[in-house]
């Protein structure tokens, strides 16, 4: 489903985004300037103390998820049970909130993992975890954290300073390059990626538009259509969810175009600006509601 792009820009960040069922949203964090806070904004000029990671997503989030998880009277607590999500009709599939870091990830994505806590806290998050007494590593949860931006450069932030622990339980995942994306790794690029990856360390695979598939101004080219349908076969079986970001929004005629063909060849998150017309699109074409 639709990919809710700048959310923040929304009259109501996130509760536009869910209202029209889109599977994602998306925030840009920044430091504050004394380094305690995660602002969010487009850019430093945009930046207010009122606007942080907290106030926009993480509060109003355990909100929702705390009304939806009422435990039912003399409930019983079961560790492997799956909380209820955001979307009343669909409980069980979950919403992705991309982290997009612009500061120096070595200060900011500890920070973003310190303010995930009272999520964390209460299960809200899907999760990689080893320890429970089963052969099941990915545990599905209401909120599937995606880090993005300057974090993928450090892919050693996320993962911390005990690699043994990390491979035991984590609930922040990375956002991969879906133009590098190959069978079994990636190809190298700016030495920001190795041919290798940890198990589910990361959860979608995205990239711009321009650089995955180039200018398709006058249609796609069979080339061009090769090209995306690899790139998405290849996200599928590795399990990560796709997306193209940076899709044409002008005119109206030549963003359905390309809108179309993404959801026709099967993209999993339509990355937008007008999420309300990405739903209606949905509708018109007769695709599933939610898609994540």
């Amino acid at each position: 489903m639709c990919h809710s792009h700048n959310d923040y820009w929304r009259p109501h960040p996130l509760f536009s985004a869910l209202a029209v069922g889109c599977a994602s949203v998306e925030a840009d964090v920044w430091l504050s300037p004394d380094g305690e806070d995660l602002l969010v904004g487009h850019d430093k000029r945009s930046l207010s103390s009122s606007r942080t990671l907290r106030s926009l997503y993480i509060d109003p989030l355990l909100q929702i998820l705390n009304s939806m998880n009422r435990p039912a009277p003399h409930q019983i607590f079961n560790p492997t049970a799956q909380a209820c999500g955001v979307f009343a009709t669909e409980p069980d599939k979950t919403l992705i909130l991309f982290i997009d870091v612009k500061d120096d990830p070595v200060k900011a994505w500890p920070l973003v993992l310190q303010q995930l806590g009272p999520l964390r806290d209460m299960r809200y998050l899907s999760r990689h975890d080893k320890t429970m007494a089963t052969n099941q590593t990915f545990w599905p949860g209401p909120i599937t954290i995606v880090g993005t931006g300057n974090i993928i450069k450090r892919r050693d932030i996320n993962i911390g300073t005990d690699l043994e622990e990390w491979q035991q339980r984590h609930d922040a995942f990375l956002d991969a390059p879906l133009h590098l994306l190959t069978e079994t790794g990636f190809s190298q690029s700016n030495g920001f990626y190795g041919p290798y990856e940890l198990e589910d360390e990361f959860y979608t695979a995205s990239a711009p538009f321009d650089k995955a598939i180039g200018s398709v101004r006058t249609g796609f080219s069979t080339q061009q259509m090769e090209t995306l349908r690899n790139q998405l076969r290849i996200a599928k079986q590795r399990n990560l969810k796709s997306r193209l970001w940076g899709l044409p929004d002008w005119p109206i005629s030549y963003r359905d175009y390309v809108w179309k063909i993404l959801m026709q060849e099967g993209i999993d998150l339509l990355n937008a600006n007008d999420v309300a017309s990405v739903a209606i699109k949905y509708r018109q074409l007769g695709y599933p509601r939610e898609a994540a």
